[in-house]
């Protein structure tokens, strides 16, 4: 046992010299360093990959959040905009867009409360604290500016804001008749009234304060003694985003080859357009398809989604969509990390590799892990996992990924 690991360990550190060693040694216009991270099979088999099919100029789509970054740029300007009260809504327009039920912006349901997980809150209760917290907030900052930002996030209404604004966004999200469909598109509707340049120009914003922060979970407790009618104490997220460098790397391998590259993502279109066009990623805003939303006459953003013919929302099955009406062709390679990137990994035979990011999934996409597995790969494609740790939010060597608040590995399929 102890010869056969021993054999195991020299393979593996062969293959990482090798791997080394090719990224130094790449022709000029392909991006230069160790590629660190990558698990050595996988960096050997898609530089491979890359190479022998770039002469034929295919197409490589790439899920955002999670994928070409650690976390969710979307979720992540949601609470940066939250958190400085950059909104260019009337207190009724914001008001219109706040559910009272679920259905009421988006489509029909029945729910008219959230589950045991989420203290069974009453949506209608959660509503009226959350639009009376954006009254008190309009009144004397947002619309009127009676106070200073810093006087304002002094205030019981702001504090009580930041937690129950975003805890009705993960309510919405895991409650399994509404779920990420209708979410989704939800936080972007708190983006009406802003211009693209507005939303482009925060995005950039939340992305450099994200890439500042430490990766960690933070609990932000709702005040005490503010007359509310939804009990929700405290609200917990995941901040800190980092770059990924092993997909910048191979999204600049694959355009030196000859590859078109695409970026499908079910955050908000202009946001993603933003914070792909820098920091090495260099997709063009067309190669970029997201969540749409309607503009006024003023190109303003208004809270509907968008109506063009052949667009679907860009979540699950209408990412598959978008790329037959959109890209118009199918793609050899798909990089992804959940459930909302399983059917364009998919849906296209012609897809020949699926570099998958271990999130410790199960699921439709959990399905995927297995085919990583050494015998159990498919003969239709292959399926490279790659692991990662939370903790730095960086790719580690193997496929296995660390947990945030672990020092161990999780196991590829429990």
């Amino acid at each position: 046992m102890k010869r056969t690991i021993k054999i195991i360990s020299i393979v593996l550190l062969v293959a990482l010299l090798v791997s080394s060693v090719s990224g130094i040694t790449l022709a000029a216009g392909v991006p230069s360093g160790t590629y660190v991270g990558y698990t050595p099979f996988n960096w050997i088999y898609t530089d491979w990959f890359i190479k022998k099919y770039g002469p034929t100029h295919p197409v490589a789509v790439y899920d955002w959040d999670n994928t070409c970054i650690y976390n969710d740029i979307m979720e992540t300007m949601f609470r940066f905009q939250m958190f400085n009260l950059d909104y260019a809504m009337s207190k009724e327009a914001f008001n219109s867009i706040i559910p009272e039920a679920a259905g009421k912006t988006l489509k029909d349901s029945n729910v008219v409360k959230f589950s045991a997980d989420y203290g069974n809150v009453v949506l209608a209760d959660l509503a009226s604290d959350i639009q009376a917290d954006y009254a008190f907030l309009y009144d004397n900052y947002i619309g009127l500016k009676k106070m200073t930002l810093e006087e304002i996030t002094a205030t019981p209404e702001y504090q009580d804001f930041l937690v129950k604004l975003p805890f009705m966004y993960d309510g919405l999200t895991d409650t399994p008749e509404i779920g990420a469909e209708y979410s989704y598109p939800w936080v972007c509707f708190l983006c009406e009234g802003m211009t693209e340049a507005e939303v482009q120009k925060m995005a950039v914003a939340a992305l450099n304060d994200a890439l500042a922060r430490k990766i960690e979970k933070i609990t932000m407790h709702a005040p005490t003694g503010l007359e509310r009618k939804a009990a929700v104490a405290s609200y917990t997220y995941r901040a800190g985003i980092r770059l990924s460098q092993g997909i910048i790397d191979m999204m600049s391998k694959q355009r030196y080859y000859g590859w078109k590259v695409w970026v499908v993502s079910a955050s908000f279109e202009p946001v993603v357009q933003a914070v792909a066009a820098i920091n090495g990623y260099d997709v063009p805003e067309d190669h970029v398809i997201g969540v749409r939303l309607q503009t006024d006459a003023s190109g303003k953003y208004i809270a509907k989604l968008s109506e063009e013919p052949g667009y679907e929302l860009t979540q699950r099955m209408g990412k598959a969509t978008v790329i037959r009406n959109f890209i118009k062709e199918a793609p050899l390679f798909v990089a992804g990390d959940s459930d909302g990137d399983f059917e364009m990994m998919t849906q296209f035979p012609q897809t020949k590799l699926i570099y998958l990011i271990n999130r410790v999934k199960g699921g439709d996409i959990g399905s995927l892990y297995k085919e990583a597995l050494p015998g159990q790969a498919s003969a239709a494609r292959v399926v490279l996992l790659q692991g990662r740790d939370e903790n730095t939010g960086l790719w580690r060597p193997f496929q296995e990924t660390i947990k945030l608040g672990k020092t161990t590995p999780s196991p590829i399929v429990p």
